[in-house]
């Protein structure tokens, strides 16, 4: 383990009530927008127990999916068992003709995600927003133009129909829209906030808003996506890909996800290095680094993880995620042990 800075601990410290003060607003606003399209939640999801596989595979969107070939890797094994996608991974696997059975989506931010589903607003929600081209690691993103938005869109209402979306009531108005028009399967559930016991709870304000189950996201999408493999489709085993939780060491820290918003915190661009503290990775023994926002991510990763009954594979080969209740292990040892 890195050894962390006074400055480093104190912001990771902040991540969480930085993430309320920015959020709360926005998930309230967006569930009571999105209550009246509330048809189905996830306790109305039914599972096939005669072919249903107890083993499962969480596609993440982190970088090693595209520096290690994740997808076409899954699509050309015999993997049978669950596939699990988050947003940002989504249409990445159907360029690759590799179909989720679910996929999850969280984040309340109102032109971002949609983005992975095909914008029908593409040229005006990129104009003031660098985000993609930025730090994208999915080239089709970085890169994106028009056609490329159209084509997304277009495999989107294709396959939509073939993949359940379990969306949170904190998606945004347009990216419900979005989902609805593909014609997706859609399951709702809420993002547990913080103690709906205390009097001024989001969570306790949510629950007023509607009635339907709520779980634990750790803070990000792809923590969601291994507590829905373990709570709701009560798998017995998953692995775990493109959950990097960090950087490779050729990124530049200017091309991190939330790069702006660690500037803007802590007002300047001089003395980086304290806030990207590097991992050497237990399978490669490679060093990677995170940064305040993902390692507060990790962390909360692995206290879900200790109090969980699901074995836990981090087939990501690659990144920061490795600790107590995590085999790392690389993903073909995990494809043949789980047929």
């Amino acid at each position: 383990m890195p050894e962390f800075t006074d400055e480093f601990s104190k912001l990771v410290s902040k991540i969480g009530e930085i993430g309320r003060e920015y959020h709360n607003n926005l998930i309230l606003d967006n569930a009571l927008s999105n209550s009246q399209y509330v048809k189905k939640n996830i306790g109305d999801l039914e599972i096939d127990k005669e072919n249903f596989s107890d083993t499962g595979i969480l596609i993440s969107a982190g970088p090693s999916l595209f520096q290690r070939n994740t997808i076409n890797r899954i699509k050309e094994s015999d993997f049978n068992g669950a596939l699990i996608a988050i947003d940002a991974s989504y249409v990445a696997c159907l360029r690759n003709n590799l179909i989720p059975d679910y996929v999850l989506t969280l984040d309340p931010h109102p032109s971002r995600v949609i983005r992975w589903f095909g914008d029908p607003n593409f040229e005006s929600n990129k104009k003031f927003d660098d985000y993609f081209e930025r730090q994208d690691l999915d080239l089709k993103f970085r890169n994106n133009t028009t056609d490329t938005n159209n084509e997304n869109i277009e495999i989107v209402n294709k396959y939509a129909k073939k993949t359940k979306l379990i969306a949170c009531t904190s998606i945004s108005d347009s990216l419900r829209k979005r989902v609805i028009e593909a014609g997706f399967d859609i399951y709702w559930w809420n993002p547990l906030v913080d103690n709906p016991t205390l009097s001024n709870s989001i969570s306790k304000k949510l629950s007023k808003i509607n009635k339907i189950p709520f779980f634990n996201t750790g803070g990000n999408v792809g923590t969601a996506g291994w507590v829905f493999a373990s709570a709701i489709l009560n798998l017995k085993q998953l692995a775990l890909v493109g959950m990097d939780m960090g950087y490779y060491r050729s990124t530049d820290y200017s091309l991190t996800q939330t790069y702006y918003e660690l500037i803007q915190n802590i007002g300047t661009k001089r003395g980086l290095d304290k806030y990207f503290p590097e991992f050497i990775f237990p399978l490669d023994n490679e060093k990677y680094y995170t940064d305040p926002t993902y390692y507060w991510y990790r962390e909360n990763f692995l206290k879900l993880v200790r109090k969980s009954k699901i074995k836990t594979y981090n087939c990501t080969e690659g990144g920061t995620l490795f600790g107590e209740g995590i085999e790392c292990a690389y993903l073909e040892d995990y494809i043949q042990k789980s047929t």
